[in-house]
């Protein structure tokens, strides 16, 4: 009688949790989220450490691409993503925390053998003075044939999304489907495209697993932050202001918490140390903490 009337209490808790659905655009994610001992990537594993302030709410993570995930947020009223670049566009839709992730900004990658006017660096039309791509528009003035791949419905953030609005559509190819960022990448690398625009730390992951060396040559934008910021995003509701209050709760911990910064550090190379201590402070707030405050499961 007494394990019924438990059992029966576990059942009415359960279904007192209130539905929270968790979208995302990378199959993985809906084994790698939620686990907090895995360790994938700056974006997966910084959102596991924010998730353990939601257990409240029933957790319900489903694949969508990105273009109906904008459409969701807008629809529903208790949606949430991560892993979201902030736009003037989206701040009319949806509600988003604060800063949850720091990347190393985006840079255009092309195959050195294949890019000549690129690899030499010295072209006018093309670079300023510090070396930076002067605009993705100058880039196919020079190479009128080339195509640059994306994935579509991403945001690579206000300045450079304005810069592919001047690119010619000719000039974009834009892919769709799950497992799309691996296989922009290797469309480059097979030559099939011409340049893709991409996180460092993403592309060092991608090239560390093939079976051998293989070389992509990069660009710097010029314009661009030094970093890219992820944010959590929710419906513009009730229940979107109050997820987001406990993520920022969370997060206002977890910048002060060793296990936050190696969660980044880990996917980092030596050289990128010092400037990401920087972002880390500028970013967050805070110096790079030194002792670990979120305890082992």
């Amino acid at each position: 009688m007494i394990a019924m009337i438990l059992f029966s209490f576990i059942c009415q808790a359960n279904k007192e949790k209130e539905q929270l659905i968790w979208l995302t655009d990378d199959s993985e994610d809906l084994v790698n989220l939620n686990s907090p001992n895995k360790q994938v990537s700056i974006g997966t594993d910084t959102t596991n450490l924010v998730l353990q302030a939601l257990s409240e709410f029933d957790i319900d993570i489903q694949l969508v691409q990105i273009p109906r995930a904008s459409m969701l947020m807008k629809a529903m009223d208790n949606v949430c993503l991560s892993n979201r670049v902030k736009t003037k566009a989206r701040l009319k839709d949806n509600i988003f925390s604060l800063p949850v992730n720091i990347f190393p900004s985006l840079r255009l990658y092309y195959m050195p053998t294949q890019k000549s006017a690129l690899e030499q660096g010295i072209d006018e039309r093309l670079f300023t003075d510090r070396g930076e791509l002067k605009s993705l528009a100058s880039l196919f003035t020079v190479y009128p044939e080339a195509i640059l791949a994306m994935t579509k419905g991403r945001s690579f953030g206000d300045i450079i999304d304005n810069q592919l609005e001047q690119v010619p559509e000719r000039n974009k190819m834009t892919r769709a489907g799950d497992g799309r960022y691996h296989a922009i990448i290797q469309m480059l690398l097979k030559g099939r495209i011409d340049f893709i625009i991409h996180f460092p730390v993403e592309i060092r992951q991608e090239l560390k697993d093939l079976p051998k060396q293989t070389n992509l040559s990069s660009v710097s934008l010029a314009n661009t932050s030094e970093y890219i910021v992820g944010h959590i995003a929710c419906s513009d509701s009730e229940l979107g202001r109050e997820v987001i209050a406990k993520v920022n709760a969370k997060l206002m911990q977890l910048y002060q918490d060793r296990a936050y910064y190696q969660a980044h550090r880990r996917y980092l190379p030596e050289s990128d140390l010092n400037n990401f201590a920087r972002y880390y402070k500028e970013v967050f707030g805070t110096e790079v903490p030194k002792r670990t405050l979120t305890p082992m499961k």
